[in-house]
């Protein structure tokens, strides 16, 4: 019993130190949240769906990459994650040990000076218990998250069940500082307080008759929450983490002196660098090019390959799928996954299917979004940024007309990254002639059907074997180039507004069997004050701790 006694104070010794040395080498700087709007919806079945509005400021130091959220206990299910600009964020569960949070990933890393908001919705469950100094009702109490930082402004509301009524609620430590009814008739009490001090908790609650929520049967523990009492197996191990926590205090202040001050390690950065071996389909992603007109590229890429032509282009564009790619084996043999699912899109009459082409725009999506794991965005998207700007340098530099034309054939996928590829395209051949390949079904594709008086007509199915073009003035070719970008991408599909609803938000982390219904909450607002009706409800306290990293 006593060498276990030894090992297990070896192991607990050797975790904290663990946990201290991460903290040297956390994340380092300076924040503080402008806003924390908090809105909670109870629910019939005894959840809550819980939404946090959070405006974070980083006033210096390393970049955010993350932001932990705090939960009230461990049954809660994400639901979806969104910042300002409208971006779904990635949300998982980081849950260890009795601290219950969610990392929520920044669309881009937030540098000092920059503010930034997003919005997270959860579903909670065990959170509503019998109130036992108010025979009959029930009640929640909820801690919002605090912070090792100033909050500017609180503010939460929470939404009671249909048809309760202010008379009939009462609150918990602090008296709510308004009400206001939902546009469902449902009754909201709302509190706000400005400038929290750094961890300072905010305890909130409301108590009402169990019959409004008629389904549903409270734990029959009420607030029992029972506590070690008297001398036990552990405590030797408290005096150790005492001493443990002088001596780490003590080891920080020295440290203090000569560097700057650390943060709780809830504050970190992405550490893997750059994600290389992304294809310009991939890369476009990231740089955010629109859903049109990163199909336009797919587009680009299996004319490319002479894996399709395209037929007819008004209304909407339609494709014939060459001999060699009509195969599905085939298909999946030489063309990229995402080439693979455009070609499949195709429908019999050549017309490009809306449901399909936005499952391909998912799929890259969703497969760009795996392969940034722990990867840093910023600097993947200026790495790929970089191979545009070579892209463009290899082509105006290329010697001469023929080398040029090539240059811009082979990094052609790259250059449409370029938001200004029309116009660089005028720059690069202002001065010189474009000298076509019968291979480029790219270029045949758009000099066919965009240009007003084509001279010349491409050999479809043997290429090879076709007369050698023409050269063309380089302001024509430039022209032909904006012309086909622009026209494709508005053709692409027949149906924009179809194709752009089928694109559903990404997925999020694996949920439980309840997921939070209500995300249509923006602000947490204040409303006239009225009277409030004021006692102590005694259901489960929920805390919940949140951080940045």
């Amino acid at each position: 019993m006593v060498k276990n006694h030894f090992l297990l104070t070896a192991l607990v010794f050797a975790l904290v130190l663990t946990a201290f040395v991460s903290t040297c080498s956390a994340w380092s700087g300076a924040y503080h949240l402008e806003r924390e709007w908090v809105k909670i919806w109870i629910n019939q079945d005894g959840t809550i769906d819980l939404f946090y509005n959070i405006t974070i400021t980083l006033d210096s130091g390393d970049n955010i990459n993350y932001v932990y959220v705090g939960q009230p206990n461990g049954d809660f299910t994400i639901g979806f994650a969104v910042d300002q600009y409208g971006n779904s964020l990635t949300a998982s569960d980081f849950s260890a040990g009795s601290e219950y949070r969610v990392r929520v990933n920044l669309h881009l890393p937030l540098v000092a000076g920059q503010t930034i908001w997003f919005t997270l919705t959860t579903n909670v469950g065990q959170m509503i218990y019998n109130d036992t100094m108010n025979a009959g009702n029930v009640g929640m109490q909820f801690i919002p998250c605090w912070w090792p930082v100033t909050v500017q402004d609180l503010r939460v509301s929470i939404v009671l069940p249909p048809n309760v009524t202010a008379s009939m609620v009462k609150t918990y430590v602090h008296e709510w500082t308004s009400t206001s009814m939902e546009s469902d008739g449902r009754l909201a009490v709302y509190w706000e307080k400005q400038n929290l001090s750094p961890n300072e908790q905010y305890p909130v609650g409301v108590s009402f008759p169990k019959e409004y929520l008629p389904n549903y049967k409270p734990p029959s523990d009420g607030n029992i929450r029972p506590q070690p009492s008297g001398t036990s197996f552990w405590a030797p191990f408290v005096v150790l983490f005492i001493i443990l926590g002088v001596a780490v205090i003590s080891i920080g202040v020295a440290a203090s002196l000569s560097r700057r001050s650390y943060f709780a390690p809830s504050l970190s950065a992405e550490t893997l660098g750059i994600r290389r071996g992304l294809t310009a389909v991939e890369a476009s992603y990231l740089t955010d090019m629109k859903p049109t007109m990163l199909v336009t590229e797919m587009l680009y890429s299996v004319l490319q390959k002479r894996a399709v032509w395209v037929e007819v282009v008004k209304p909407s564009i339609k494709l014939r799928i060459m001999p060699k790619f009509e195969s599905p084996q085939a298909r999946k043999e030489l063309l990229r996954y995402y080439e693979t699912d455009f070609v499949n899109a195709i429908k019999p009459d050549g017309a490009l299917e809306e449901g399909r082409l936005a499952e391909c725009v998912m799929k890259v999506r969703d497969t760009v979004e795996d392969k940034m794991r722990g990867y840093c965005r910023r600097d993947t998207i200026a790495y790929y940024n970089s191979i545009v700007v070579k892209a463009w340098q290899q082509v105006e530099t290329a010697g001469t007309p023929e080398l040029a034309s090539n240059a811009y054939d082979e990094q052609l996928l790259w250059l449409l990254l370029d938001p200004n590829v029309a116009r660089r395209t005028q720059t690069a051949f202002q001065n010189r002639v474009f000298t076509p390949n019968p291979m480029w079904f790219w270029y045949w594709y758009g000099y066919q059907h965009y240009s007003p008086n084509p001279t010349y007509k491409p050999s479809i199915d043997v290429p090879a074997q076709a007369a050698k073009p023409p050269a063309i003035p380089g302001a024509d070719f430039a022209n032909n180039i904006a012309t086909s970008l622009e026209q494709t991408s508005n053709n692409i599909v027949l149906n924009i507004e179809r194709f752009a609803n089928a694109i559903v938000p990404a997925p999020q982390s694996a949920r439980a069997s309840h997921e939070p219904v209500h995300h249509d909450a923006t602000c947490v607002c204040a409303c006239h004050a009225c009277a409030c009706a004021c006692a102590c409800v005694s259901c489960a306290c929920a805390c919940a701790s949140g951080g940045v990293g």
